[in-house]
């Protein structure tokens, strides 16, 4: 049974078919002409029910009843640029993209597809996607709820069978209480549909889609800012006085002395040999933790005093490297590291020589610092934003900040140029009185 929705003043028809919803939207339409469209397509669902038509070849169910049993006979070829469906868009480029982009970003986009194919059917064919679905899987998407504590539990899952008896652990770990239930925020749908686009650029130029992507002005909530990046003290007033600890937290950049602090705490745990140096290298370098796990031994110089940092990011063409200095305190833990590290190829690496993943070493991080005070701390990116600010904070040229961590857009330099709280203070006294 097909039935309609209406939202904002425009309507769009829902059916089951197959044991899945499907849905396609009609636009400002009159209710009427609405139910109308929702009889038909009850009609021609008891047709194929009926076995009286069927699916033409490379043509999925919505764009059948969509175009009233009549479907354009461009979609029916198979194998042309026309019939790419979702799934197999989603399949070809991600495995072109397999080696040219970062594992995070691909299981990024992964991940949005996840979302496409859930919603828009991984059958759909692309040439019949329209603005109004878009419209509707942005709409359906920010309605629907996330529990972020569900992949947590998953993790917990995986581990209890690999580790049979730290699943008895009866204390719980510390920061560990079930966070509520939230809608997906409208940044993120965007990014889901920026995938989406993406995908679909590559696939006219590589797979001759004929069709411009058509999400061109789709409407969604207002994002909201995220907070000024602040020091620790302001961090706690703030989540005192009642603010979100999560965004609050995830805004935190430490001061010199309190990264020594973390460092120090991080040297005395019973930890992989390589977390303490790796945690030296990010928080001296304020490299990305992609760019960290992908480090080789041959980057280090100590004679030279520099270090090189293999980027991903900055080109998309090419991949790029930036030099950064190694500092006293740096090289000398390299330089002991170098000595005492196993045969693997990458710098930081297990004892058995395999290289650390991004993953891992986001675990590792969380064990190093789960019984501290950091441990409201997000992850390795906190180093990153640190390392600017107190550049910052002592009047260095934006250019030689750029050059070190590899910032290209205006809006990686607004959102990390930023000073201590301090300096501002100064400034401001300085012109005042």
């Amino acid at each position: 049974m097909a039935w309609v929705q209406s939202r904002s003043g425009s309507f769009r028809v829902l059916f089951r078919h197959g044991g899945k919803q499907h849905t396609f939207w009609l636009g400002e339409v009159s209710e009427r002409e609405a139910q109308t469209t929702a009889d038909k397509v009850d009609y021609w669902l008891m047709r194929i029910k009926q076995g009286l038509v069927s699916l033409p070849p490379g043509c999925d169910v919505v764009e059948f009843v969509q175009h009233d049993g009549k479907p354009p006979e461009h979609i029916t070829a198979p194998g042309s640029p026309a019939a790419i469906t979702l799934a197999s868009l989603r399949d070809t480029y991600l495995k072109a993209q397999s080696k040219k982009l970062e594992d995070t970003t691909l299981a990024g986009i992964e991940l949005h597809f996840a979302h496409l194919t859930r919603l828009l059917g991984p059958d759909r064919v692309i040439s019949t996607l329209a603005r109004p679905d878009l419209q509707g899987y942005a709409d359906a998407r920010s309605v629907e709820w996330i529990d972020p504590n569900v992949y947590r539990r998953r993790r917990r899952a995986k581990a209890a069978q690999v580790h049979p008896k730290r699943s008895t652990r009866k204390t719980p770990k510390p920061n560990m209480a079930d966070k509520p239930k939230r809608h997906p925020s409208p940044a993120t749908i965007r990014k889901e549909l920026v995938s989406l686009r993406t995908a679909w650029n590559w696939g006219r130029r590589q797979l001759g889609i004929r069709d411009e992507f058509p999400g061109t002005g789709l409407d969604f909530a207002k994002t909201e800012e995220a907070l000024p990046f602040m020091t620790w003290d302001e961090a706690e007033r703030r989540v005192k006085a009642g603010d979100d600890p999560e965004k609050v937290w995830d805004s935190v950049y430490l001061r010199p002395a309190e990264v020594t602090d973390l460092l120090a705490w991080v040297k005395t745990r019973p930890v992989s040999p390589w977390v303490y140096p790796m945690f030296c290298f990010a928080a001296h370098t304020g490299a990305r933790r992609s760019e960290i796990v992908r480090a080789l031994p041959s980057d280090v110089d100590l004679s030279a005093g520099v270090i090189t940092i293999r980027e991903k990011k900055r080109d998309k063409k090419k991949l790029t490297t930036r030099r950064v200095p190694l500092t006293p305190f740096l090289s000398e833990v390299l330089r002991a590291w170098l000595a005492e590290r196993g045969p693997g190829k990458t710098l930081f690496c297990k004892a058995d020589g395999n290289a650390i993943t991004p993953r891992e070493a986001h675990n590792y991080y969380q064990r190093a610092v789960r019984l501290s005070k950091w441990r409201v701390l997000r992850g390795w990116h906190v180093f990153r934003h640190s390392l600017i600010s107190a550049m910052a904070s002592k009047g260095i040229d934006q250019r030689v900040i750029d050059d070190m961590v590899g910032h290209s857009t205006d809006e990686q330099r607004r959102r990390y140029r930023h000073l201590h709280p301090d300096v501002s203070k100064q400034a401001l006294a300085s012109v005042f009185g």
